[in-house]
């Protein structure tokens, strides 16, 4: 009696680790496709990608120039107030 307990344990543990190994094989396909669909993506907007980081330098220049005309106009309110109390 014990050695037929074992056998069913061990064909349920069997039987487990099959279904885990199909469900892990389906997300891997599903990864795999996602990937594939990513690089895809890519390829075809590798030029819109490029010219992106290429303007990244200026972007960031013309931001921080309108944040220091910002600051310039905020000081020049911050001093109207003062002399308005």
């Amino acid at each position: 009696m014990n050695a037929i307990g074992w056998q069913i344990g061990a064909v349920l543990f069997g039987a487990s680790f099959f279904i885990v190994a199909i469900y892990l094989a389906k997300i891997l396909n599903t990864a795999n496709k996602s990937v594939e669909k990513v690089n895809k993506l890519i390829e075809q907007n590798d030029r819109h990608i490029t010219e992106i980081i290429d303007n990244a330098a200026s972007i960031t220049k013309s931001v921080k120039d309108i944040i220091e005309i910002v600051d310039k106009f905020t000081s020049i309110f911050k001093v109207f107030k003062f002399f308005r109390k």
